[in-house]
């Protein structure tokens, strides 16, 4: 019974460390520092808001699952960071590179470094006054 315990854990260990690591330990989001970068309409665009945002994960820091209400752009500027979406396996991006999440995609995303932190620019369109991100509980 002991060795088929122990077996089963460590099976198991890696894809809860995975799942917890995407979720966070309370499924809340942890050093993260999002700042507006810039904010502005465009008359082609009635009751919508264009946000651009500097966003910093410091070394493990993580988004749990959430979504968006509006299509968002990521864009890595330095680190790594690992992006998930429900049911689908993670994508790993580093600078230079950019994801697009459709809206009401539920993901999570995170920096996997012990050391080094992440910085991405997010681009997004939504209306007016709406919250661009809508945690999962």
């Amino acid at each position: 019974m002991r060795t088929t315990l122990m077996m089963c854990a460590t099976v198991l260990a890696p894809a809860i460390a995975d799942a917890q690591a995407l979720a966070g330990a309370h499924g809340e989001r942890e050093g993260i520092t999002a700042v507006a970068r810039h904010v502005f309409d465009d008359p082609t665009m009635p009751g919508k808001e264009f946000r651009v945002l500097h966003t910093t994960y410091a070394p493990g820091g993580q988004n749990p699952k959430h979504y968006h209400p509006s299509h968002v752009v990521f864009y890595v500027l330095e680190g790594k960071g690992v992006w998930q979406e429900e049911g689908k396996e993670a994508v790993n991006l580093k600078p230079g590179e950019s994801l697009h999440v459709r809206p009401g995609t539920v993901h999570a995303h995170r920096n996997p470094s012990t050391t080094e932190r992440l910085v991405f620019l997010e681009f997004v369109i939504v209306d007016k006054g709406q919250r661009s991100t809508v945690p999962m509980r």
